[in-house]
C-alpha cells in the first residue's frame, strides 16, 4: 500500500471515528469536519479547503471551508489530512486467517468467531468502513455482525451470508477428512427441494444474502474450478428463494459454464470468474450481472505459497487459475461488464 493511500485510510478511519464520537455525544448536534482536501468520488476531483456538515447521521452539504458554520456546530480540524467516503471491500472471509491444508480442521467456530474480531478491527483501521462477508462456517460472521452492531467489538458494517451453499463434495464442503468421519459442511445441500430447505434456513440464522459455490474451487481438495458443481435448476432455486426473501445471492465461480449458468440464474454477482470465455462474458453483460474479479488473491498466492504451505492440488491449481485471471477480468471489464472491487486485504481462505 502506497503512502498516499495510507494517509488516505487514515484519514477516512479519522473522520469515521471522530463522527462518531460527536455524533454519540449528541444526535441532533451540527458537526463541522473542515478538511485540507476532500476526494469527490463522483467527479473524481479532488477538492482543496473543504467543509463537510453534518447532522444526526446524515451529511447535509459539502462546501467551501470559508463558510460560517452554526454557533452550536462541534467543528473537527483536519488541515493536513485528505478525506474520502469509507471503502466498500465487497468480498471478504473475516473469520478466517491464510491457513491451508489439514491444520484448518484445528480452528473451532469460536476461535474463528474471534479471528474475525481481529480481523475486523484491521479492516476498519485500513478505512474499510464497509464488507460483505461471502462465506463463514457456523455464523461466525452473523455474530461477529451483530457484536459490531452493538458495539461489542470495533469493525466495518457488515453483509453476511453465514455458510456458502455447496454441492456434496464440492468447493465449500469439507473434503479433507475420510469417509468414517462423515464430515459435511454447514451449507451442503443437493437436489431442488434441498437447496431451497437451505436457503430458507441460512436466512433463518440471519444472513443477509446467500452465497452459492457454482464451480470448483482453487483451494478445496479433489474438484476442478473449471468443473461446474450445482446445476442451472438449482441454482434457479437457490436465486428464487433468496430474491423473494429480499436477500442477494453471489455465486463463487471460475469455469465458464458455471459463470454462465449462475448468471442465467439470476445471481446478483459472480465472484472470481477466472476461467471464463468470451461467452461467459457476453452472458454476464447481457444479464448485467456484477463481477467481482478478487484479482489480488493471484499475487497473494504467487508470493506466500510457501509460507502459507499450500498443498501441491492448490499450487497446481492456482497456477492454471493465474494464467487467465488478469487477461479475462479486463476483457470483461472492457466489454462493459459491471464490477465491484474486493481487494482482500484480510482472509482469503476460500478462492
Amino acid at each position: 500500500m502506497s503512502s498516499k493511500i495510507k494517509r488516505f485510510a487514515v484519514a477516512a478511519v479519522t473522520l469515521f471515528v471522530l463522527i462518531t464520537q460527536a455524533v454519540a455525544q449528541q444526535s441532533t448536534q451540527r458537526v463541522v469536519i473542515r478538511a485540507g482536501h476532500v476526494l469527490d468520488v463522483k467527479s473524481g476531483k479532488m477538492l482543496s479547503d473543504q467543509a463537510i456538515v453534518i447532522e444526526g447521521d446524515n451529511i447535509v452539504s459539502l462546501g467551501p471551508a470559508s463558510a460560517t458554520p452554526a454557533a452550536d456546530a462541534t467543528t473537527i480540524n483536519l488541515p493536513n489530512a485528505t478525506v474520502l467516503p469509507g471503502l466498500i471491500d465487497a468480498h471478504t472471509h473475516l473469520t478466517f486467517n491464510p491457513s491451508f491444508g489439514y491444520e484448518i480442521l484445528g480452528i473451532s467456530i469460536p476461535r474463528e468467531a474471534l479471528i474475525g474480531a481481529h480481523n475486523a478491527r484491521v479492516t476498519v483501521e485500513a478505512g474499510f468502513t464497509t464488507v460483505r462477508n461471502v462465506g463463514a462456517r457456523g455464523y461466525s460472521d452473523v455474530a461477529l455482525r451483530d457484536a459490531i452492531n452493538a458495539g461489542d467489538v470495533p469493525g466495518p458494517r457488515m453483509l453476511v451470508s453465514g455458510p456458502a451453499l455447496s454441492i456434496t463434495g464440492g468447493h465449500c464442503d469439507n473434503d479433507l477428512l475420510p469417509y468414517e468421519y462423515h464430515a459435511t459442511s454447514d451449507g451442503v445441500a443437493d437436489g431442488i427441494e434441498n437447496v431451497q430447505h437451505k436457503t430458507r434456513e441460512i436466512i433463518k440464522y440471519g444472513a443477509d444474502l446467500i452465497k452459492v459455490c457454482a464451480t470448483g474451487g482453487v483451494l478445496s481438495k479433489g474438484d476442478d474450478p473449471n468443473a461446474s458443481q450445482y446445476t442451472l435448476e438449482e441454482m434457479k432455486a437457490i436465486v428464487a428463494d433468496a430474491h423473494r426473501l429480499g436477500r442477494k445471492v453471489a455465486a463463487h465461480a471460475h469455469g465458464a459454464q458455471g459463470v454462465i449458468w449462475a448468471s442465467e440464474a439470476g445471481v446478483d454477482s459472480v465472484e472470481h470468474g477466472h476461467l471464463m470465455n468470451d461467452a461467459a462474458i457476453a452472458t454476464l453483460k447481457k444479464n448485467g450481472t456484477y463481477l467481482v474479479p478478487t484479482l489480488y488473491l493471484i499475487d497473494w498466492q504467487r508470493e506466500n505459497a510457501a509460507k502459507a504451505n499450500l498443498p501441491d492440488y492448490t499450487r497446481h491449481k492456482m497456477q492454471i487459475v493465474s494464467e487467465a485471471a488478469k487477461t479475462n477480468a479486463k476483457k470483461a471489464i472492457e466489454a462493459g461488464v459491471r464490477s465491484a472491487w474486493a481487494p482482500m486485504l484480510r482472509s482469503i481462505r476460500m478462492v
